[in-house]
């Protein structure tokens, strides 16, 4: 299965401001702003997971 095929669309509508501030961080990044967006979105997973005790673990 090629890269692109494991991608689901989502467009997701931005306040302007938020929008501008993500974009300049992508810029400051050297990222796309999608890439900016994804990245984000990652930590912020990667934090709550960490933050949460494993279900079945003592």
């Amino acid at each position: 299965m090629k890269d692109f095929e494991k991608l689901a669309s989502s467009p997701i509508r931005f306040p302007r401001d938020l929008k501008d501030w993500l974009k300049h961080r992508a810029i400051d990044n050297r990222r796309s702003f999608n890439s900016e967006v994804l990245t984000r979105l990652e930590r912020s997973r990667a934090g709550e997971e960490a933050a949460q005790p494993r279900k079945g673990h003592s």
